[in-house]
């Protein structure tokens, strides 16, 4: 399984297109905006919870994102190879 951790929400689209069903991705940073917008995939969405909160979107967030703290962020790296960032 891999790990995909986007951080512009720009790049969620094409990092789905590429993602298969198995796969996982994790908005942060900028990319947690994507959450808001996110569209059904049959994958594991994730936002880390601080940047979500930061910005304000923890009652905006699409259904089927999940909310990771930093230690959720952790643990998903280290169940998943290979990580990929996009940008």
């Amino acid at each position: 399984n891999i790990l995909f951790i986007v951080n512009h929400a720009a790049a969620l689209d094409a990092c789905l297109a590429l993602a298969g069903g198995t796969d996982t991705v994790l908005l942060t940073e900028d990319g947690v905006y994507a959450g808001t917008r996110a569209r059904a995939w049959p994958g594991r969405l994730h936002a880390l919870e601080p940047d979500v909160r930061a910005r304000g979107l923890a009652e905006r967030l699409a259904p089927g994102v999940t909310l990771v703290d930093d230690a959720g962020f952790v643990e998903l790296v280290v169940a998943h190879s290979p990580v990929v960032s996009w940008r």
